[in-house]
């Protein structure tokens, strides 16, 4: 997180260094993005950015941070949207992360949280379980059999991530999106036939 020195700054500035700091995660591998980069755009002396943020690694942390909370907050509007209904949910919430696809700045950062998943090898806090915390109230859970309701939703939510981390290596929109309704339908509707009724 970063410093109380960084919430002191006024919010213009704060929004100048994060978004000097995107434009840069979008457009470079993660060990390529330059500090020196960042603070020469954001027009701030080297000491100022490390009163501000450690390090390359806590800045980025905080710009995935805030990408989370914006999530969570989508997510509650959608699920409220859908009345709780879990399918409709992860449809729509695939399509709302995908929407802005072919802007190469969302590709940029997406590609970056799993390199530095790789690089640091740690997980950042779990996405599923903070996703599932932010809509978990507005599931409607009437038809769903009496199983534990986060790892129902965790395990959904690994097959939505899994096709936007797809997603972001290859941009193949249409085959992705097929394959993960495809695998939504197995999951909610099963793998075998109804049985014909005598």
């Amino acid at each position: 997180m970063p410093s109380k020195t960084f919430y002191n700054l006024d919010k213009a500035k704060q929004e100048m260094l994060l978004q000097k700091a995107i434009n840069e995660f979008s457009i470079h591998k993660y060990q390529d993005v330059s500090i020196n980069k960042i603070i020469a755009n954001a027009n701030i002396s080297r000491g100022s950015f490390y009163m501000y943020f450690t390090d390359k690694e806590e800045l980025f942390e905080y710009l995935i941070d805030l990408k989370m909370q914006s999530l969570d907050s989508e997510a509650k509007k959608i699920i409220k949207s859908v009345n709780g209904n879990l399918r409709e949910f992860f449809i729509k919430l695939f399509f709302k992360l995908t929407e802005n696809f072919d802007d190469t700045m969302n590709i940029g950062i997406l590609k970056n949280v799993f390199i530095f998943n790789r690089l640091r090898e740690k997980n950042l806090e779990n996405p599923n379980h903070k996703l599932f915390l932010a809509v978990k109230d507005y599931i409607d859970t009437t038809n769903l059999k009496d199983y534990d309701l986060e790892f129902i939703f965790t395990f959904i939510s690994h097959n939505l991530f899994f096709a936007i981390d797809e997603y972001a290596k290859t941009n193949d929109f249409e085959r992705i999106k097929n394959k993960y309704l495809w695998k939504l339908d197995i999951i909610f509707y099963g793998i075998f036939k109804e049985e014909e009724k005598c």
